[in-house]
């Protein structure tokens, strides 16, 4: 009984570092967490499983496992629109999106003007979007709220076009692609920017690394940026479709392939060890 009682501790103390962990804002600290909570799953198996260390590795794997299930029993089953209509939105209340107003203070006050808002409709998440342009810079910035049921998550993206009909886009969005990017966009993840600042350093860096001059880059109109962004969303879907990601179902609609499900889960493993 009292070892019983040792191994429930154990598990129990190290779920408690690992939510202790993960509650800081340090992404090093977050990572030692995450390896805890595998940890905690994997003692529990060992235990569970009378010392063995395959029942540990059995348990750890259903952390690997559940995004599988996921993606073949719901996902494939999802159907998307072929074309989205992106179009002026107003935005949400300041409970659905505090983050908006102190964003768009920060890109006012690195040199952005404020275009206007806009958004889309893809399946079932919705997606707000505030528009801003750095005439000097020939860069757009962009705010969005991605928003699926209860679920919402906010992000900032930097996107320069050359050109030679080449797009640069850094951004912070917290989570993997789910589709490959046209061979003509370049992304730069920066996922742990602390600000709009930093952000923009990094884009002005991630542009340098790929040789990019200021010349180089072509000068937006800013009547049509929505456009823009339009037409970046249907060459994606064109190459994904050409790629054997996403396969068309009829009625301007497509599904994942199991080509794609395979795509999509190696992304999501890929950000859980990156976590």
């Amino acid at each position: 009984m009292e070892t019983i009682l040792q191994h429930i501790l154990y598990v129990a103390a190290a779920i408690i570092f690992a939510i202790a962990c993960r509650s800081f804002d340090n992404r090093f600290i977050q990572k030692l967490g995450w390896l805890a909570l595998l940890g905690a799953s994997y003692l529990g198996g060992y235990y569970l499983s009378g010392d063995q260390h395959l029942g540990g590795l059995v348990c750890l794997s259903f952390w690997f496992m559940l995004p599988w299930l996921e993606i073949i029993f719901r996902v494939r089953r999802l159907r998307f629109p072929i074309k989205s209509e992106v179009k002026h939105r107003f935005p949400p209340t300041r409970d659905v999106f505090p983050e908006l107003s102190d964003l768009s203070s920060e890109a006012d006050d690195a040199g952005f003007t404020e275009v206007g808002d806009t958004g889309w409709q893809w399946s079932q998440t919705d997606t707000f979007m505030r528009l801003f342009y750095h005439q000097e810079k020939r860069t757009q910035a962009s705010i969005a709220l991605a928003q699926q049921g209860e679920f919402g998550f906010s992000y900032v993206s930097l996107t320069s076009r050359a050109s030679s009909d080449v797009t640069f886009t850094t951004t912070n969005y917290p989570f993997a692609a789910t589709m490959k990017h046209s061979p003509k966009h370049r992304l730069n993840r920066f996922t742990h920017a602390a600000s709009f600042e930093e952000l923009l350093e990094r884009h002005d860096a991630f542009l340098q690394h790929e040789g990019i001059r200021h010349e180089d880059l072509a000068l937006q109109d800013t009547e049509f940026l929505h456009a823009y962004i339009e037409r970046d969303m249907s060459a994606q879907i064109d190459h994904n479709i050409t790629a054997g990601v996403i396969e068309p179902t009829g009625n301007g609609e497509f599904r994942y392939s199991w080509r794609g499900c395979i795509f999509l889960y190696w992304q999501v493993v890929k950000d859980m060890l990156r976590v």
